[in-house]
């Protein structure tokens, strides 16, 4: 009875419950518009939450149509590789989180497009070294000067 789909859906079930947990924890403002600074998460939570329902009773739906035990041993075969393979890119995404606040935005995006990269399998090249300062200046000009958003400086603090 525990296959992928349902296991699935029940993580994406406690993940968006946590997320609405913190969601409807957030502090309003009497300068708050009508949505609120918790709007878009909690509307991110319940969609988690809902999907996440959707994929686990379809699971159960498709087991009870089938009458038949699902073979959880081909479902479930090399899922343990994929599980180590997503441990490492949430590592590179936490290392940039710890790294964002010292080297500054614009470095710690350069190096998390490279590691990322890389780590998808692309060749060490000039092309990774492009990705990363080109990537990073696209997304540095969308979220400082289009969108006014301010990132931290890090090691840019004098500039």
């Amino acid at each position: 009875m525990l296959s992928r789909d349902f296991v699935s859906g029940l993580a994406a079930i406690s993940i968006g419950a946590i997320y609405l947990v913190f969601a409807y924890g957030l502090r309003t403002s009497a300068l708050d518009d009508s949505v609120g600074p918790g709007g878009m998460p909690r509307a991110y939570g319940w969609m988690m939450l809902i999907l996440g329902l959707m994929i686990a009773a379809g699971s159960i739906i498709k087991h009870i149509r089938s009458g038949a035990a699902p073979d959880l041993g081909i479902e479930w075969k090399g899922q343990g590789r994929r599980v180590v393979w997503a441990a490492g890119l949430l590592a590179i995404g936490a290392l940039y989180i710890f790294g964002i606040s010292t080297l500054g935005y614009p470095v710690a995006i350069a190096l998390l497009l490279a590691a990322v990269s890389l780590y998808q399998g692309a060749r060490p090249g000039v092309q990774i070294i492009a990705i990363g300062i080109g990537g990073a200046a696209f997304l540095w000009a969308v979220f400082v000067l289009v969108l006014g958003v301010s990132m931290p400086k890090g090691l840019f603090i004098l500039l």
